[in-house]
């Protein structure tokens, strides 16, 4: 596989937004949930951010981390993501269908 056969990063936040709002209401907190839905127009956002360390401890060593792309999507403040909801890893390999997601489920777990 070449660079350039691996997802846009356009292409990447489309296929995560998917995801999000087919599997948010089953691992959402209902007032995260609630928040989101009535917020997302004026606050909510979704960014590509450096594929994060922790991560082979989440999926694995097998995983090639430099063909995967880490997006978080939550309620922004000022321009920045200031309550993110869910981290997400997924493959920017079109011939590689992989994607692993970190909920919130308390204040402390994502940071």
């Amino acid at each position: 596989m070449t660079q350039s056969a691996l997802m846009s990063l356009d292409e990447i936040l489309e296929t995560a937004f998917e995801i999000f709002a087919e599997m948010a209401p089953d691992n959402l907190e209902y007032d995260d949930l609630a928040a989101y839905e009535s917020h997302f127009e004026e606050d909510g956002g979704a960014i590509v951010v450096e594929v994060g360390s922790d991560w082979p401890e989440h999926v694995g060593p097998d995983i090639n981390l430099a063909h995967c792309a880490e997006v978080q999507i939550g309620m922004a403040k000022e321009g920045a993501l200031a309550d993110v909801f869910v981290r997400m890893l997924l493959s920017r390999d079109p011939e590689e269908k992989f994607c692993h997601l970190l909920w919130k489920r308390s204040p402390t777990q994502l940071h």
